[in-house]
């Protein structure tokens, strides 16, 4: 009996480790639904889980027979055999209503849980995924927290996973954070935010901002990509069936139709590197085959890290082959490759551009490739086309410039200042990079951000920590007018305003990501700005 006992010990202990495996990796979870795709045409060895959509539940928590068992069992035999793991996924837009009224009460709960542990058994599956789109706030929140800590409990006993499929930006009332310690991760969502350009890389950014700042671990935050596109709300665009039409595989617009093209698919990629536990798609049945799969690109960022694209949000310096660090020139005279050290002058915020660009950016004002047409300036306050670059990875680990007219960025050797207007990327083309370091940037902050104590303005503490209060003081104030306070980011949108009839005000930074931003301080015909980095 104590030797059973003992064996039963092990074999927990085992099946804990190997759960706890495969909740640390870092993830790629492709959804297949069950009405298109063949078994047979999957990527296996570009995924390590498969959530097969969907198992519908009834609404005493019994369950629909599922849609072509064969193809299940087959998708599971040839899933297995690749190392990947399959995951039932239940309910669906549509196909949810169950989960309203067996989730309220124990028995049905109960009923669900146990019928869930009967399906996987019976298909050799590897866990669980709920979707439900998406419980009210209150009972029915409730009682999805509860359903999933009995469901995990059930999944885990067998080595298993629970996971949920989450809203992208907001859902404050329909998830609960109590949700976070019970699933093993959340996949969130981040697309159909806002038709046609409906899944940006800024979206990715914001939908992470928000469930890491209510508290979800990096280690359960799973960030989700389409493998389509859309023009409205009437139906959607495969990324196969996209590039049959026309589209540039590399690009996110196509006509009045948005979608993820390979850049921005490598980006958000890194963005969940850094940042998430995993990557998931909606769905790998759109994608296209050979050289423009975008589950290719997926794999390509997993196996090379965050090198070989774009780093967006990050703030980074430029050196070109002469040694020297490309300056803005203080946003006011031609750019120049001339520095000889990393000062504020000669630091870029790296922002998202759309269809696959970048925009680089100093001071709260963006680069200009002034169309090649003369000399480079960082003046501008919102990018339009020529503040668009792509970012080219060269094979030595350097990176070029491409502005919109097709030209490439050169240095000049730092001997003029810099163009836009070379037809192939050479020497004087290729620029090293880094990203700065944040005892750098503190450092060199006092040379971009000086007081204007000519004003009586004192913004501090400059550089500021994340999720920390940033303090605003204006001697000079009148107290006749609201003294209002804005914060913007380098895109001149509005992320954090107060208004106060004080001469000292305190904003939080909230969840906002660590780069440069900009706050605008008005009262009466008074306008004062000041540029600050969070860390």
């Amino acid at each position: 009996m104590q030797s059973l006992y003992r064996r039963s010990l092990c074999l927990m202990a085992i099946l804990l480790t190997l759960t706890l495996h495969a909740i640390s990796q870092f993830k790629v979870i492709g959804y297949f639904p069950t009405w298109e795709g063949s078994v047979s045409a999957i990527q296996y060895s570009k995924l390590t889980h498969i959530n097969y959509a969907f198992l519908i539940p009834n609404s005493d928590g019994s369950l629909q027979a599922p849609d072509d068992p064969a193809r299940l069992r087959s998708l599971v035999t040839a899933a297995h055999a690749a190392g990947v793991k399959v995951i039932i996924s239940v309910g669906g837009g549509g196909g949810d209503v169950g989960f309203r009224t067996f989730s309220l009460t124990a028995s049905g709960r109960t009923t669900f849980v146990n019928n869930m542990v009967s399906f996987c058994n019976t298909y050799n599956l590897d866990g669980v995924d709920l979707d439900w789109e998406y419980p009210n706030a209150g009972t029915q929140a409730s009682a999805f927290v509860t359903l999933m800590s009995q469901l995990a409990t059930a999944m885990h006993a067998n080595g298993r996973v629970a996971t949920a499929a989450v809203i992208g930006d907001y859902g404050d009332d329909s998830f609960l954070s109590t949700l976070f310690p019970v699933a093993d991760w959340l996949n969130i969502m981040a697309y159909d935010d806002n038709p046609p350009d409906h899944s940006t890389y800024n979206l990715a950014v914001q939908c992470l901002n928000y469930w890491l700042g209510r508290g979800l671990p990096k280690e359960k935050a799973v960030l989700g990509v389409p493998f389509y596109g859309r023009r409205d709300w009437s139906g959607d665009y495969g990324f196969a069936t996209l590039l049959g039409m026309g589209a540039d595989p590399y690009a996110d617009r196509f006509g009045d139709i948005g979608y993820n093209g390979i850049t921005t698919i490598k980006n958000k990629t890194s963005l969940a590197l850094s940042q998430a536990a995993g990557i998931m798609i909606w769905e790998i049945a759109q994608d296209a085959t050979g050289t423009y799969s975008l589950l290719s690109a997926i794999k390509d960022v997993v196996n090379n890290g965050n090198t070989t694209t774009a780093p967006i949000g990050k703030t980074i310096w430029l050196k070109g082959n002469n040694g020297q660090y490309v300056s803005s020139k203080g946003n006011v005279n031609p750019m120049y490759c001339n520095a000889t050290a990393v000062a504020g002058w000669n630091q870029f915020l790296v922002g998202d551009g759309g269809n696959g660009k970048i925009t680089l950016s100093n001071g709260g004002y963006f680069v200009s490739s002034e169309n090649g047409e003369q000399a480079m300036n960082c003046n501008r306050t919102v990018a339009d086309d020529w503040e668009k670059f792509d970012w080219i990875q060269n094979g030595d680990g350097t990176v070029s410039l491409r502005g919109n007219n097709g030209l490439y960025v050169s240095s000049e050797n730092g001997a003029a200042a810099m163009t836009c207007n070379r037809t192939t990327a050479q020497g004087w083309e290729t620029f090293s990079w880094a990203q700065v370091a944040a005892a750098r940037i503190a450092a060199s902050q006092d040379s971009v951000v000086s007081l204007k104590t000519e004003t009586g303005l004192v913004v501090y503490p400059n550089p500021v920590t994340r999720g920390s209060e940033l303090t605003i003081n204006v001697a000079g104030y009148d107290g006749k007018s609201p003294l209002q306070v804005t914060v913007k980011d380098l895109y001149q949108r509005t992320l954090r305003y107060k208004k106060a009839g004080t001469a000292r005000v305190s904003i939080s930074t909230g969840n906002l990501v660590p780069g440069m931003y900009v706050v605008v301080i008005t009262y009466g015909n008074q306008i004062f700005t000041k540029q600050v980095l969070i860390l």
